[in-house]
C-alpha cells in the first residue's frame, strides 16, 4: 500500500502527520514530496505520483491545500482520500493571502462532478483559524463522508486529532472500490 501525503501551502511534508502515518502503518510506503505550491509546479510533481497510485490499493492525504490537490488527484485517478481541512477554492483564499500565483488556480478549479466519486473522507475543525470550516462543510455534503471535529484547528496536530485522521485512514482502507 502506498499512501500520497500532501502538505498545505508553504508547509512541509515531514511533520505530525506524517509521522502518525509512518508511526501507523510501518508496513506502508508513504510518499510526501516537498511542493512550492505553485500550481502548474505542484501538478508536474504530483501528477507524476498520482497516476501511478493504485485505485484498489492505495490513497491520498491532503491537509489545506494539500486537501485541495487530494481531492483533485482522487477524481482524476480514482484513488481513495482523506481530506483534512481542504481548501475549496484556492484562488479565493490565496488572493485573500495576496498570494501572486492565486489567480492560476483556476485551471485546476473544476466542479466534483464525477459520476464515480472514489471514497473520500473529510476531517474539518470547527475551530480552524484559517478557513471557514462551513465552505468545506457546504461543498462536499452529500458527496463525501464528512467528520466535524469540536477541536483541532487548522493544523489538527494535536493528539486528539492525530487519532481522528488515523481512524479516518483506517476508514478508508477498508472500504474497497
Amino acid at each position: 500500500m502506498k499512501i500520497l501525503y500532501i502538505h498545505g501551502y508553504n508547509g512541509n511534508p515531514l511533520g505530525d502527520k506524517y509521522d502518525k502515518l509512518r508511526q501507523c502503518y510501518p508496513e506502508a510506503e508513504i510518499l510526501a514530496p516537498q511542493h512550492d505550491s505553485i500550481p502548474q509546479n505542484v501538478f508536474h510533481l504530483l501528477d507524476g505520483i498520482a497516476s501511478g497510485l493504485d485505485a484498489h490499493d492505495d490513497l491520498i492525504v491532503g491537509t489545506s491545500l494539500g486537501g485541495f490537490w487530494a481531492n483533485f488527484f482522487s477524481l482524476r485517478y480514482g484513488v481513495r482520500a482523506v481530506l483534512v481541512n481542504p481548501v475549496v477554492s484556492p484562488v479565493k483564499r490565496l488572493n485573500f493571502l495576496g498570494c501572486t500565483f492565486a489567480a492560476d488556480y483556476a485551471a485546476f478549479e473544476k466542479p466534483d462532478d464525477s459520476p464515480h466519486r472514489p471514497a473520500a473522507i473529510v476531517l474539518l475543525a470547527e475551530d480552524d483559524e484559517v478557513l471557514p470550516y462551513r465552505e468545506a462543510l457546504d461543498h462536499f455534503s452529500g458527496a463525501c463522508d464528512v467528520r466535524i471535529l469540536k477541536s483541532g484547528g487548522h493544523r489538527m496536530k494535536d493528539p486528539a486529532s492525530l487519532e481522528v485522521l488515523k481512524a479516518a485512514v483506517d476508514d478508508i482502507i477498508r472500504f474497497s472500490p
